[in-house]
C-alpha cells in the first residue's frame, strides 16, 4: 500500500472515531463506554476496526500481558511482607471497592462508601457529577452486574513501613448497565438500556491498613500505565552480583 493511502485510510479512522464516538458522563469516574459500539452498524465498524488494527492490538495485548506477569510477581515478594499485597487478598478487596462504589454511584450517595474511597475523590464526584445531575433533573442508572477481570498493570510502593501510602494501577472490566434519564419522564437522555462490557483503570491507594479507590480513568490509559517502570524500594531491589 503506497505512503498516501496509508495517510488516507488512518485519517479516515480517526474520523469515523471523532464523528461518532462522543464521550457520555456517567458512571463511577463520569464516563460511560460510547454507545456508538452498541448499535448493529457500531458493531459492524468495531470489527472492520479489529482486523484493521490486529497487529496494534497484538502489539497492545503483549505489553499489557508482560506488564500484569512483572506486576503480580512483585505483588508475591510484596505479600510476603504484607498479606494485604498477596494477590488472593488484594483481588478480593478491589473486588469489594468497585462492587459497593457501583452500589453508592447508583444510590447517588457516594457517602456510603467513603471508608472505602479517598476522601477527596467521594467528595469530587459527588459534588461534580452526582448533585449536578439531581439540579438538572437527571439520574444516572448505574448497576453492576458482574466482574470478569481484575489486573494489576502498574505499582508504585512506597518505602514506608507496612507500605503505607502505595498505589497500584487495575484494568478492572465488568458488565455494567450505565445511562442518564430525566426523572420526570423516565427516558433515556445519555447512554444505553442493557448490560455491556466496560474496562476502567482504577488507582487504589494504601491507607491505614486499607485500600482506597484513589482514581478511575479511561481504559485508553491501561498502556499508559503498562508501559511504566514499577516503582520499587530499592532494599527491596534483587541485588546484583557484579561479574
Amino acid at each position: 500500500m503506497k505512503q498516501q493511502h496509508k495517510l488516507t485510510l488512518i485519517l479516515t479512522i480517526v474520523f469515523v472515531l471523532f464523528l461518532f464516538i462522543d464521550p457520555v458522563y456517567a458512571g463511577p469516574g463520569g464516563t460511560v463506554a460510547k454507545a456508538l459500539f452498541k448499535t448493529w452498524w457500531g458493531k459492524v465498524i468495531l470489527s472492520l476496526l479489529a482486523i484493521i488494527l490486529l497487529p496494534l492490538i497484538f502489539y497492545l495485548r503483549t505489553i499489557e500481558f508482560i506488564a500484569i506477569r512483572k506486576a503480580k510477581k512483585q505483588l508475591a515478594k510484596l505479600g510476603l511482607i504484607n498479606r494485604d499485597f498477596m494477590w488472593l487478598n488484594l483481588e478480593k478487596n478491589v473486588s469489594n471497592v468497585f462492587s459497593r462504589v457501583y452500589l453508592a454511584w447508583n444510590k447517588e450517595d457516594m457517602k456510603e462508601v467513603s471508608s472505602y474511597v479517598n476522601h477527596w475523590y467521594w467528595q469530587n464526584q459527588q459534588l461534580v457529577h452526582l448533585d449536578r445531575w439531581k439540579s438538572e433533573n437527571l439520574r444516572n442508572v448505574c448497576k453492576l452486574q458482574s466482574i470478569s477481570s481484575i489486573k494489576p498493570l502498574y505499582l508504585e510502593i512506597t518505602d514506608e513501613d507496612n507500605f503505607e501510602g502505595s498505589k497500584i494501577a487495575f484494568s478492572i472490566t465488568g458488565s455494567i448497565e450505565d445511562y442518564l434519564i430525566n426523572r420526570e419522564t423516565h427516558r433515556v437522555v445519555q447512554g444505553k438500556r442493557g448490560f455491556y462490557d466496560e474496562t476502567k483503570v482504577w488507582i487504589m491507594e494504601y491507607t491505614d491498613g486499607n485500600w482506597l479507590l484513589d482514581d478511575i480513568r479511561n481504559d485508553e490509559f491501561t498502556l499508559a500505565y503498562a508501559k511504566l517502570d514499577n516503582v520499587i524500594p530499592e532494599k527491596l531491589q534483587p541485588i546484583r552480583v557484579k561479574s
